[in-house]
């Protein structure tokens, strides 16, 4: 059998491996009897600690799940979870809830309703500890949990422990279940890994790579997404070098594992995508090289990448990631260590634990293996406060008066939500334990505390408040067209707004075009911006969380600004009801007019700092901008300046609206073209005409 040079041969039954899944009927129960023996199997514990009910159902579930493994992968994974898992998870979600009273869930669907924003419970935004996973293996995470059982202060503590202990057992029989079923099938590319996986940690490239997807699937399978792949080229670069050193693998060889384990993420349609981060203080190594020219060979657009940037992060990585980024793939989010580093220290990180930060999700910061973010615990609108006080009818004196009613109706709805989310905080243990996610945090070990009830070393609730560029444009265009010219009283504004603009075309010209705008290093709006921002943090930033933490900024919208502004009235800057608000930290769509330079010099005048929940700038660049030999170093030159400004993220988009025009017309010609829509990538031809005509509209603007 030949092992080596295999990829390009089954690359397209790898890409649709999931659909359906490859297992062997005769391994398990068929999935309707697997579910109506969960269901007796629940019933009869029910009275078990909701933490030991989970961890018994998952060993009960991967004992007899179908399984399957294909002889032609480097990595097995396969068997059929039909997310029951899920599906008592949901059950257990509405139990739950019937302790939160009906008005605070009937209030929190109104807000959600009218486009304020909203509470949740966020249970996709997860980051296991990679590191104690790969150093510690199966076993050793297994044996770490059981070692702290005999010291557990509390009955909580025994449940949580006992618990982990159960699941990472069930997983080491699950591992040798496979590897029973790789023999069967003669898969012999995976059938030592397995067996090693079984009884040590990995101790090759390969079995890491093995053990770090087989443990995605089965935290997702718990109930987690899995949101953050840790530090790429710190984590496995041991496992490279030993086996270069050793003259197990070859660098070829190397890429192509990475090919095979890559496709996997990629096989799963998740419309998402999966972060690997790469780069962070001074780490630039020839993992980072290998991963960088893998992620060009492959050219689709899962997984994602987020790459950090320091001062000492040396050009050529940058500029490899730039390459990648003229030939459309735009799947990269870079990230600023030196404002990070500030920022995590204010919030009371430990030196220590800040060299771990890695991007979870789309761009929002969080400390591997120690910190559970819930970045998406609230989501607001910062515009929607200004159509609800311009629509108020109230003639307003002067524009601090106007500003402050802003201010009130903002604090007085972002207050109620996190009020809301503190309530939906307190629904996790009963809703989600996780004793296999938990199981890998030194910090829930040591306390013997789950990571529903506070077990890690940092608990915090993001709050995503986007359109920072519709909201600070709606300020300008009410203190300039009211009380600075005096083109309109209040009352006019008002019907204006009441009218959807309809009959006050020359007004709104005026709103349009001769008001201050976010993004255009325009002193007045940039102002306007920070104060509002200062203020949400000062807010957000020190509100106790229900979880021992505290509640944090963000700055972003990812693609809410579609649903937000589907839900929002027309706005004093011009805009109409129901367009899309701005985006993530950009101007309002065709309104940043003196071009990329004026657009990061709008950003660096806020303190990302106080934005720990994360903030990013999305770019679109004309690809004539980034043509030549000195294209790459363009991108590397703006992501410099947008970081010496003191910005935290930064993302690109390259392509022209003739080519997008194109493709809406002639989509099969099309297939491999990407976007950044948000905090991932997918192909152009994929998304809604809405967010299609979005990118085309933006395009167009570069003109």
């Amino acid at each position: 059998m030949q092992l080596w040079n295999t990829f390009d041969t089954v690359r397209e039954a790898l890409a649709d491996q999931y659909f359906p899944s490859k297992v062997n009927p005769a391994s398990g129960l068929p999935p309707d009897e697997l579910k109506a023996a969960a269901i007796r199997y629940q019933e009869e514990r029910r009275d078990l600690p909701r933490i030991l009910l989970k961890a018994e159902l998952f060993g009960f579930l991967l004992e007899h799940v179908r399984i399957g493994v294909d002889p032609a992968d480097w990595f097995a994974d396969h068997f059929e979870t039909n997310k029951l898992l899920l599906l008592f998870r949901e059950e257990w979600r509405r139990e739950a809830e019937r302790t939160i009273a009906v008005s605070t869930l009937e209030r929190n669907r109104e807000f959600d309703r009218d486009g304020i924003g909203h509470a949740q419970l966020d249970l996709s935004h997860t980051s296991p500890d990679w590191r104690s996973i790969l150093e510690l293996g199966i076993c050793g995470l297994r044996d770490r949990a059981a070692r702290a059982l005999p010291e557990a202060p509390d009955r909580e503590a025994r449940d949580f422990l006992s618990a982990a202990v159960t699941v990472f057992e069930a997983m080491r029989k699950f591992v040798l279940r496979l590897a029973k079923e790789a023999e069967a099938q003669k898969a012999v590319r995976v059938i030592d890994s397995l067996h090693t996986l079984a009884e040590q940690p990995p101790q090759t490239f390969q079995q890491a790579l093995q053990l770090v997807y087989l443990y995605n699937q089965l935290q997702e399978f718990e109930g987690e997404l899995v949101r953050a792949m840790g530090s790429f080229d710190r984590l496995f670069l041991p496992f490279y070098r030993a086996d270069i050193a050793a003259g197990r693998l070859n660098r070829e060889q190397a890429k192509e594992l990475l090919k095979f384990f890559w496709t996997k993420f990629y096989a799963q349609r998740q419309s998402i995508g999966k972060n690997f981060c790469f780069g962070g203080g001074d780490t630039a190594n020839e993992l980072s090289e290998l991963g960088y020219e893998t992620y060009r060979e492959l050219a689709v657009h899962d997984p994602k990448l987020s790459l950090r940037v320091s001062r000492h992060t040396p050009d050529w990585l940058l500029l490899q990631a730039a390459e990648c980024l003229k030939h459309g793939l735009t799947g990269t989010v870079f990230a600023n260590d030196d404002v990070a580093e500030e920022m995590f220290r204010k919030r009371g990180k430990q030196p220590g634990d800040i060299d771990d930060f890695i991007l979870i999700g789309c761009y929002e910061p969080a400390i591997m293996g120690r910190e559970l973010s819930c970045s998406m615990e609230i989501v607001f609108n910062l515009a929607k406060p200004a159509e609800l006080v311009c629509r108020r009818k109230t003639e307003y004196r002067s524009f601090p008066e106007f500003e402050a009613a802003y201010f009130n109706c903002l604090q007085e709805h972002l207050g109620t939500l996190l009020e809301f989310g503190r309530q939906f905080e307190r629904t996790w243990p009963q809703t989600n334990p996780s004793p296999l996610l938990s199981g890998t945090m030194p910090g829930c070990i040591r306390r013997g505390r789950d990571v529903s009830a506070a077990g890690a070393d940092y608990n915090t609730s993001g709050v995503m408040c986007a359109g920072i560029g519709s909201a600070a444009d709606s300020l300008a265009a009410v203190k300039t067209l009211v009380f600075d010219r005096k083109l309109c009283t209040m009352k006019k504004l008002r019907e204006a707004l009441e009218a959807d603009w309809q009959g006050y075309d020359r007004l709104r010209f005026e709103a349009l075009h001769r008001t201050p705008k976010w993004g255009n290093n325009d002193p007045e709006a940039d102002r306007l911006a920070r104060k509002l921002t200062d203020f949400a943090a000062r807010l957000i930033n020190h509100t106790p969380n229900a979880r021992s933490g505290t509640f944090q900024m963000g700055l972003w919208s990812i693609d809410l600004n579609f649903p937000m502004g589907a839900r929002t009235g027309a706005l004093p800057d011009g805009r109409r009801a129901g367009e899309p608000l701005s985006k993530n930290t950009c101007s309002a769509v065709g309104m940043d007019r003196n071009g990329v330079t004026a657009l990061i010099q709008s950003l660096g005048k806020l303190d990302h700092t106080e934005f720990p929940d994360g903030s990013v700038l999305d770019v679109m660049l004309h690809p004539s901008a980034v043509s030549g030999s000195d294209g790459a170093q363009l991108l590397v030159d703006l992501i410099r300046t947008c970081f010496k400004l003191g910005g935290l993220a930064i993302q690109f988009n390259i392509f022209n609206a003739e080519t997008l025009r194109d493709a809406q017309r002639e989509p099969e010609k099309y297939a491999n073209l990407q976007v950044r829509v948000c905090g991932w990538n997918a192909r152009f031809i994929d998304l809604s005409r809405e967010a299609q005509d979005a990118f085309i509209a933006q395009a167009e603007a570069l003109r």
